[in-house]
């Protein structure tokens, strides 16, 4: 339970997304001044049942979750129950028809609401531990069944809301490596997107930039040219920060064909100046589509992008080249990729709260010291990356210290920095699998 969202007070998390009913009933119980001898006497009970009550994390009783709420005045949510449960049929009629003029004040904030649930989604330090992810999913189901009983003149705007829920969702779950599913939520926000009348070419945009993102990460090239394209076509309809985001990934998986054309180098550079351009000569936003489109994105991805043309290479295995001493990263280019990296740190911390970023960072700033053949460095970098990907509770951050890891120790297996790294990947319960790793960058397929 996130307890930074919860209003009635701070509880350990128990089940089903619920604070530990044990820890609520003991605070009400002092609260109204009781001791467990007078709580027992007043349900009927020994003292050793309300120990007994107040031990457990959760209650399966609901007469008795009904009758504690009548007595301690709990919130009914904390114990798993809505308001109705505590009526009696005499009050039952009075219920329903203050609740029917509730409902219309409700109806006209919930929007809202579920607009600010998003936005904490997005942002929140937890967002992927289980029980965020949990909570995040109950809204979403929420919002599926408020698009389907919607009226016809409210529904586009909630299922507009909804593709953003299934955008959120698909990178939740590549969060937790979880490829198939992943793909499954973004190909339904982006047919969700369609479903918008009139057409919302902005947020179809969106959704053709959140699938390519996910076709990176999940080294299927081809499809993410394809998508990026197709985003690309739609830029001059959307705001900045969709504009800009297309245009610094769009470089980015090009990057990956530009050997031996330095037209299609030309361009990538081109996407990067347009990307800066809306930053510096033009007032950027704020929007809903939280792409976090701003300095520390543009320097960071300008970084990768040199490291690629400084050291040809489509996956991270075609890096174990660099155990050939003759066989060297382009040291201007390199120069200029460590530029754009100090000038991403520098913006990093004002600009991009988030912690994933972080992970993302330190995965690059690793690889570039892999590039320049700094392997002591490199591994000592990816230890933070782990540090902060444990923190965050993201498997994906795990997975890629995994991968550079394995990669470290093909080229410098006896470095006691590399086998220290390999030892905290063992501690952290993800130790390298170096057959899962070769068949993920086997074969240096431009497309999948």
């Amino acid at each position: 339970m996130g307890k930074q969202l919860w209003r009635y007070g701070k509880y350990s998390p128990g089940l089903y997304g619920l604070p530990h009913m044990g820890e609520v009933i003991a605070d009400y119980r002092k609260r109204n001044g009781y001791t467990q001898e007078a709580l027992a006497i007043i349900c009927g009970v020994d003292k050793q049942t309300v120990a007994y009550w107040e031990s457990q994390v959760y209650l399966s009783d609901m007469n008795r979750r009904t009758l504690l709420c009548r007595v301690l005045s709990i919130p009914p949510a904390l114990l798993g129950l809505s308001w109705r449960s505590l009526l009696d049929e005499s009050e039952t009629a009075q219920y329903i028809k203050d609740f029917e003029s509730f409902s219309e004040f409700l109806a006209e904030s919930c929007y809202g609401l579920y607009e600010d649930l998003l936005a904490a989604a997005h942002t929140a330090p937890d967002k992927y531990t289980p029980e965020a992810v949990y909570r995040f999913l109950m809204h979403q189901r929420e919002l599926e069944t408020i698009v389907e009983r919607a009226p016809a003149h409210e529904r586009s705007r909630w299922i507009a809301l909804l593709s953003q829920y299934y955008q959120h969702t698909a990178f939740i779950a590549q969060h937790h490596c979880q490829d198939e599913r992943a793909l499954s939520y973004i190909n339904q926000g982006l047919e969700t997107a369609g479903l918008v009348t009139p057409r919302d070419q902005a947020l179809i945009a969106l959704a053709f930039y959140k699938r390519a993102r996910l076709h990176t990460i999940q080294q299927k090239y081809q499809h993410a040219k394809e998508d990026i394209e197709a985003a690309l076509s739609l830029t001059e309809q959307t705001n900045r920060p969709v504009r800009g985001a297309c245009y610094l990934l769009a470089s980015e998986i090009h990057a990956f064909y530009v050997e031996g054309d330095e037209q299609l180098k030309h361009q990538c550079r081109r996407w990067h100046d347009w990307a800066t351009n809306l930053l510096y000569k033009g007032r950027v936003e704020e929007d809903n589509s939280f792409l976090w489109f701003n300095l520390y994105a543009v320097h960071h991805e300008r970084a990768k992008v040199l490291m690629r043309f400084a050291f040809a290479h489509v996956t991270d295995r075609d890096l174990v080249a660099l155990k050939d001493p003759y066989r060297r990263a382009n040291s201007r280019l390199m120069g200029e990729a460590k530029n754009e990296l100090d000038l991403a740190l520098r913006n990093l911390e004002e600009q991009l709260p988030h912690q994933s970023a972080r992970v993302d960072y330190a995965l690059t700033e690793a690889r570039f010291y892999l590039l320049q053949k700094e392997v002591e460095q490199s591994a000592q970098i990816a230890m933070d990356a782990l540090t902060v990907a444990l923190r965050i509770h993201s498997h994906r951050g795990l997975k890629h210290v995994a991968a550079l890891h394995a990669l470290l120790n093909e080229i410098a297996p006896k470095n006691p920095y590399v086998r220290r790294l390999e030892v905290l990947l063992h501690e952290a319960g993800h130790p390298p699998c170096w057959d899962c790793w070769q068949r993920s960058f086997s074969g240096g397929q431009r497309s999948q």
